[in-house]
């Protein structure tokens, strides 16, 4: 098949159990066409959205089915434990042990009104002992992790059913007891932060309140990543304004101000990316919005909507950091100059690297945009958005790949010139021989749904849809989800047999809220605009911390 060809065998792509689940009546609405297209842009260069089915409610129930053909596949064969490994429906406990998939997994059940689903989790986060990890050792915790996908989730649930979603017949205790069990957590956490700088150490020992040696050098400095430092302030601070205890806040807060009063920068707002816990100082000069920086940068805007009156300086920040992007860092790949990216740095210079975890960037950007009212955001956030869309429709699996490199150095190497074809039409090569593997990614659709919500374009939703069909036909194994081996090849080349749980809390979320029909959108959508997506006025009622959890903002008048 072509590169993009598969994704449109459309049918054949619907699994019978989801297809069987899609109410018979739907049908797609009418369309205004533009030739053989029903928008400009729905067919493009090496793609073709034409053939799919129009119809959003069909679309959002497919998206419902995979959660619940997912949570099935976890709550039968890994429940309460971490984490499902689908080709053989076993399990692992790889965060903890304390049920990261439905604590994680929890609000996107809520958002779909899924409630038996809803309330099993309810049922037994009350059960979890955070104060211990469910290992016979005590094994190693990540303060980062833990934040992202435990308290975050647990914050988020509880905002949500507390407030839009009050509707569904939960308990009240137990919608309660999310508040408490994420206060005895924290509790459990903040030792981390225990500290010369207050710059909390990242991989921890809860069972007996020590540190792990992970993140010492050899020189016996303990270091700590830009983005370890700087995703914690959303979940500490949200944590505090709903508890009345300032403690959690001070904490995050406090560690974020060595970024903020910076030993060294390369430029305004862009830093290094590892710091001395014992000075606060930056140690090197790599950076970017790639892996162990990349969150830092995406709560400085999402702080700002979060409290704009406390946070002005974090749009202050975050104003430099994407000026600065645009002024040094973009590029634009030899083969393909109608792309662009933010490249990674070392020191002043830029490298033709990023990664599929810096696709967030567009979403950034777009919010950025609005919150500000920065309309040339806007148009660089939809260029970062259309690249991570092009890295999505290159790859003969239609899943986007781990790493995107258009150093034509490096593609000169003989490891990498088995992919100079690639190069000359995608504008982007592997370069990496052990990095073929991806799958569950959420920074992508994160960012085409930012940007489905501003603009209202029928191609952002086309683009995440023809990602959802790729994952049901290369990653839907056994009783779940799980990565594959090699984007490169149509069937994926294999698994790697685990169902992580950002595919419940992120991936299925992005999917359903990109293609919900607007009957079915509320003020939990980012962006949300009461006229419709397209139509203006976008406001943020909620903000979305980096696992996708929805928090509700303390702003007075909400931008």
């Amino acid at each position: 098949m072509g590169l993009i060809a598969f994704s449109f065998v459309f049918l054949s792509t619907i699994p019978v159990a989801l297809a069987s689940q899609i109410p018979n009546q739907i049908r797609s609405p009418e369309t205004t066409h533009y030739g053989n297209q029903s928008y400009p842009g729905q067919k493009g260069r090496d793609y073709d959205y034409t053939s799919f089915n129009r119809n959003q409610t069909y679309r959002a129930a497919a998206v419902i089915e995979m959660f619940r053909f997912a949570w099935n596949g976890y709550s039968t064969y890994a429940f309460p434990n971490d984490d499902l490994l689908p080709v053989n429906s076993s399990y692992r406990n790889s965060r903890n042990g304390w049920g990261v998939a439905a604590v994680d997994g929890l609000d996107t059940a809520i958002i779909m009104e899924q409630e038996d689903i809803v309330n099993q989790i309810l049922d037994f986060i009350p059960t979890i002992d955070f104060t211990k990890t469910k290992a016979p050792v005590s094994s190693v915790v990540s303060l980062f992790e833990t934040n992202i996908r435990y308290i975050g989730g647990l914050l988020s649930s509880y905002d949500l059913l507390k407030g839009p979603f009050s509707h569904l017949d939960v308990d009240d205790d137990k919608v309660d007891a999310l508040l408490s069990q994420c206060k005895i957590l924290a509790d459990t956490l903040k030792f981390a932060f225990d500290t010369p700088t207050g710059i909390p150490v990242n991989s921890i020992f809860p069972n007996n309140r020590t540190f792990s040696a992970r993140g010492r050098r050899q020189d016996g400095i303990r270091t700590a990543g830009l983005a370890e430092l700087g995703t914690l302030v959303l979940e500490w601070q949200h944590l505090s304004d709903l508890t009345g205890d300032p403690e959690y806040g001070d904490l995050a807060q406090k560690a974020q101000s060595y970024w903020f009063n910076p030993s060294s920068e390369i430029w305004p707002g862009l830093t290094g990316g590892n710091f001395s816990v014992e000075t606060g100082e930056i140690l090197d000069e790599y950076g970017g919005w790639t892996s162990g920086n990349d969150s830092a940068y995406e709560y400085l805007i999402k702080m700002y909507v979060y409290d704009p009156d406390r946070y002005q300086n974090y749009s202050k920040r975050f104003i430099e950091a994407a000026d600065s992007t645009i002024a040094h860092l973009l590029s634009h790949p030899s083969s393909r100059p109608d792309l662009t990216m933010a490249g990674s740095f070392t020191g002043s210079a830029v490298q033709n690297y990023s990664e599929q975890l810096a696709c967030f960037i567009g979403g950034s950007f777009i919010l950025g945009s609005t919150a500000l009212d920065r309309p040339d955001y806007l148009k660089h956030g939809l260029d970062f958005c259309e690249f991570c869309a092009n890295g999505y429709r290159y790859t003969a699996s239609g899943i986007g790949p781990i790493v995107y490199s258009w150093n034509l150095t490096e593609l000169s190497w003989s490891n990498f010139t088995n992919q100079t074809d690639l190069y000359e039409k995608a504008g982007w090569f592997i370069d990496d021989n052990t990095a073929f593997l991806n799958g569950q990614a959420p920074e992508a659709i994160e960012s085409w749904y930012y940007a489905y919500q501003v603009t209202g374009n029928q191609y952002w939703r086309d683009v995440a849809w023809a990602y959802t069909l790729a994952q049901n036909r290369t990653e839907r194994v056994g009783s779940g989800f799980s990565s594959i081996l090699n984007v490169l090849k149509e069937d994926g080349g294999g698994w790697e047999n685990i169902q992580a749980s950002y595919m419940l809390a992120e991936v299925l979320k992005y999917q359903y809220l990109i293609q919900a029909p607007e009957k079915k959108k509320g003020i939990w959508d980012v962006e949300y605009t009461p006229d419709g997506a397209g139509q203006g006025g976008n406001v943020n009622y909620f903000v979305y911390n980096t696992e996708a959890h929805p928090f509700r903002v303390r702003a007075e008048k909400p931008v």
